[in-house]
């Protein structure tokens, strides 16, 4: 069977997920897992919890127990481009872990022992993704997503990541997922809702949004696997 692997990161985005795509069916695992079928998939959504080291074991577990086709991430994030607005979506072209550093080395910022550095998304998916939210009508950029382990909610350091990394918004799994599926040989597209402007106001902000924007996703996605 062609599964199709879904991940989100939050509780408030997976829930959304699970009920626009009726995934209501739980399986055993070490994550909330939940499956079901849309259209000819039948479709997998883990839950992995938040940051890197989840996101990215999340993703190996679910290729050695479900050998998905193809896999989206899903959920939220903070914007460091000024022209992405509450509720638009980026769509990762690639992803970085600006919070790696081994510059004493000789790398460059971002750049991984393994000479990685700028991680690009599945190109099919990404322009499958991309042509969907144009015939739903909704705000979506392409561009590139930083993650880190940790909350970026300092104007000035998110000033700096935009600066340095030339990133369009701020997550904490979708870099590190997307090697992880690369290095695992699973498409992924990475697809987030700005819930925020990247600063001191990001948390409440956060809280705000964080429920319309999983929603909206989650009516993305839909359309995306029923079409």
């Amino acid at each position: 069977m062609s599964v199709v692997a879904l991940f989100a990161a939050e509780g408030v985005e997976a829930q959304a997920l699970r009920k626009q795509l009726s995934l209501q069916e739980a399986l055993d695992g070490p994550w909330a897992i939940h499956q079901g079928e849309l259209g000819r998939y039948p479709v997998v959504l883990i839950e992995t919890g938040v940051g890197k080291a989840a996101a990215a074991a999340a993703v190996a577990y679910a290729k050695v127990r479900f050998n998905p086709v193809q896999a989206f991430w899903v959920g939220v994030a903070g914007a460091l481009n000024p022209d992405l607005k509450t509720l638009d979506l980026i769509l990762a072209q690639d992803a970085v872990q600006y919070d790696v550093d081994i510059t004493a080395f000789g790398r460059a910022p971002g750049e991984l022992a393994t000479g990685e550095r700028f991680i690009p998304a599945d190109a099919g998916l990404t322009s499958k993704v991309l042509r969907t939210a144009q015939a739903m009508g909704l705000p979506i950029h392409l561009g590139r997503i930083a993650s880190a382990d940790r909350f970026l909610a300092h104007r000035v350091e998110a000033e700096e990541v935009r600066r340095v990394f030339a990133a369009d918004a701020v997550e904490m799994e979708g870099a590190a997922a997307l090697w992880a599926a690369k290095r695992m040989g699973m498409p992924m597209a990475l697809v987030r809702a700005i819930t925020d402007q990247a600063g001191s106001e990001a948390p409440i902000a956060f809280e705000t949004f964080l429920e319309s924007a999983s929603e909206r996703l989650a009516a993305l996605i839909g359309r995306v696997l029923s079409s």
